[in-house]
């Protein structure tokens, strides 16, 4: 017995010798690396290993040795940027890890909540993506990089990647990617002619608070005790998880058993469904039962054709939020559990028969909103022939199980300070990057004058995180929310305002104004690729030195009150200031109800709006605005604003709402940075 206690002990300390080397998730076949610098590659082995790692450019390989914790990282120096594949072979003299399709260009890191999350195919994006979804095979080296959501109650050194890293861009790999972070990444490869990687780390509804680190968090005196909550969690988190997982599991076993749904079986064509509620989709459930969570039975009637018997089938249902069980003619056929994915099933041709057919779905909303919530263009089932069942239209529904109480997860609240920084952020530094792009804001406009401090420092944080200072390209938070007739006051506006004092007080730190992108209606406007190209327009400009771009709109230079008016003085205004209706998406972008007031229809006719003037008693008053005409081409240029209501002028504000009409413009078709004067 000893002896062979002693044999298991001498396997055992030979296990991680033979190991194969460990990288980290960030280094995976297709990969690309920042070009012309000296790129990190680390990762694990064996205590003491040795490990060398040789690119196919160079003749050299860099060696390092792990150290007791088993860490190694080495450097290596990249060339010219360009579209020739590598390899990387990761030695540690047991089993060599070789990275095959290995690109030199430029790579972005790209984060932030809902509005970067957002997919191309996914919510109601896909009405305007399709083309590019179905071309975007044409740039197999743009490639992409999903960071798994999660959070860290510490810093963590590895992280999850979606789909098992690296992928080049392809209608299957950009369909649940980031639209803006493509459509940027798509616009900078055409100019540069170099590979370019996106990495996309973001969670919706999150609060920037969130993706800072401790560090950072901690120059905040209010903020160190919710800091010292997280903290104090740390101990015991896969236990809390565990936790909280068995209360999920408990209630879906208990859905299950209360869903007369399953007892009587809904998803049979024989169930008689004359008296359920309609309900058109897509739609939210909640639009017929509001605020309620729980399981929810969809069924909706075809007529197959009968060329189609026997032949396979796809059914196409969008995102499903948040799980479904969907069956055909009461046969299961799929089933999906993330939200915001859309659900595409093959129906095996052993099930399709000619004439009436049921299709039916068990809906579990857990929390939120519940239903089939994408475009109208992704419900659908198609035939062998590419003909269409559109499906966009009305469906019987039923509420099976409400539920009284879901359980909250404490160990995965993305809302807590530092956890994303700790699990999204800090595991790809050192990874050499170009620079970031970051869509959030919209989560803290209720603390607008915070974000003031809190963006400049967490720009700080990251660069200090990766130890060199990159290029930080704000998105402005869209315009949002039923147009005010009259001018009010707006933490919206403020929030847009600290990004804009970031951009213009950090060295490096450049902001897209995207204050005519956004929707009345829905806090996720779908033009995400106008959104993605003024960021590149930035880099072309500021991070590429493209003297010839044009990438910011105008704005407010300085200010002068003479004679009852106020004469503002705007720069980088290209060829000239103008005015630009919003045309076939005003409605989405002020509302239908706002369409019929005289400020809309001003915009629309271009008369220059948006302006706002007060005198002394700080009343505000809509403005009248007269573009002065440009003396000299990419000068600055002036436009005077006045109202016979304000004799005595002390202060103008421009786009000053949470969804302003606004209509000025330079030569290049950038929209004016919001601002006031009186700050």
């Amino acid at each position: 017995m000893k002896r062979l206690f002693l044999s298991l002990l001498v396997l055992a300390a030979l296990v991680p010798v033979s190991a194969q080397v460990q990288l980290n998730p960030l280094f995976t076949d297709h990969i690309v690396l920042q070009r012309q610098t000296e790129v990190p590659v680390w990762g694990k082995a064996a205590p003491g290993a040795t490990v060398s790692v040789k690119p196919s450019w160079s003749r050299k390989a860099e060696t390092a040795q792990a150290d007791a914790d088993g860490r190694w990282s080495v450097l290596l120096t990249t060339p010219k940027g360009s579209f020739k594949k590598h390899t990387v072979k990761i030695d540690d003299g047991v089993e060599p890890v070789i990275l095959q399709d290995v690109l030199i260009g430029e790579v972005w890191f790209c984060a932030g909540q809902s509005n970067m999350q957002m997919p191309m195919e996914s919510w109601q994006a896909v009405r305007l993506n399709q083309e590019d979804i179905a071309t975007s095979g044409q740039y197999p080296d743009l490639r992409l990089l999903q960071v798994s959501r999660a959070t860290g109650l510490s810093e963590r050194e590895s992280f999850a990647a979606d789909f098992g890293g690296w992928q080049p861009s392809s209608p299957k790999t950009v369909r649940n990617f980031s639209a803006i972070a493509w459509y940027f990444g798509r616009k900078l490869q055409q100019e540069l002619k170099v590979p370019v990687g996106l990495i996309h780390s973001s969670w919706g509804g999150t609060i920037i608070e969130a993706w800072m680190s401790a560090g950072a968090i901690s120059e905040f005196p209010e903020l160190r005790e919710k800091l010292a909550e997280v903290q104090s969690m740390a101990e015991g988190e896969s236990a809390r998880e565990q936790t909280f997982q068995d209360a999920v599991d408990a209630l879906m076993r208990q859905a299950r058993e209360e869903d007369a749904g399953l007892r009587e079986h809904w998803e049979r064509p024989s169930q008689p469904d004359a008296d359920w509620p309609g309900i058109v989709l897509p739609a939210k459930i909640q639009t017929l039962w509001k605020g309620i969570n729980g399981v929810y039975w969809f069924r909706k009637g075809i007529d197959v054709p009968a060329e189609w018997a026997g032949k396979d089938l796809t059914l196409s249902l969008g995102p499903v939020d948040d799980f479904d069980e969907t069956y055909w003619d009461g046969e299961p056929v799929g089933s999906g559990s993330v939200w915001n994915l859309p659900r595409e099933y093959t129906i095996p041709g052993r099930l399709v028969h000619a004439g009436k057919t049921v299709i039916a779905l068990r809906n579990t909303d857990d929390h939120g909103d519940g239903g089939l919530y994408g475009a109208a263009e992704q419900l659908f089932v198609q035939g062998p022939d590419g003909r269409k069942i559109r499906l966009d239209n009305e469906w019987k529904v039923q509420l099976a199980v409400s539920f009284e109480y879901v359980p909250q997860n404490p160990a995965r609240e993305p809302n807590r300070m530092s956890v994303l920084y700790n699990a999204m952020v800090r595991p790809l530094a050192p990874y050499r990057i170009a620079g970031v792009i970051w869509y959030q804001g919209e989560s803290n406009a209720e603390r607008a004058a915070r974000y003031r401090d809190l963006m400049p420092t967490m720009v700080t944080d990251w660069r200090r995180t990766w130890g060199y200072d990159f290029p930080f390209l704000i998105t402005q938070i869209a315009n949002y929310h039923a147009v005010l007739p009259e001018p009010a006051e707006s933490t919206w506006a403020e929030l847009r305002e600290a990004q804009s004092l970031t951009a213009l007080h950090e060295e490096g730190v450049e902001q897209a104004c995207i204050i005519d992108l956004g929707e009345a209606e829905d806090v996720h406007p779908v033009r995400k690729q106008e959104a993605g190209e003024r960021l590149a327009l930035l880099a072309l400009s500021k991070r590429y030195y493209q003297s010839k771009v044009i990438c910011d709109g105008p704005r407010l230079l300085s200010y002068v009150i003479k004679d009852g008016a106020v004469e503002l003085c705007f720069r980088d205004v290209g060829m000239g200031l103008c005015t630009r209706p919003s045309g076939p998406y005003a409605e989405a972008r002020y509302g239908k109800a706002a369409m019929d007031l005289d400020l809309v229809k001003q915009a629309e006719s271009g008369v220059p709006t948006g302006f706002q003037i007060a005198g002394p008693d700080g009343v505000w008053h809509w403005a009248v605005a007269q573009i002065v005409p440009l003396k000299k081409p990419f000068g600055p240029q002036y436009v005077i604003v006045s109202s016979q209501e304000v004799l005595n002028p002390v202060a103008v504000r421009y786009g000053w709402a949470d969804n302003p009409v606004c209509n000025l413009y330079n030569s290049a078709g950038l929209p004016a940075w919001p601002f006031r004067t009186d700050f």
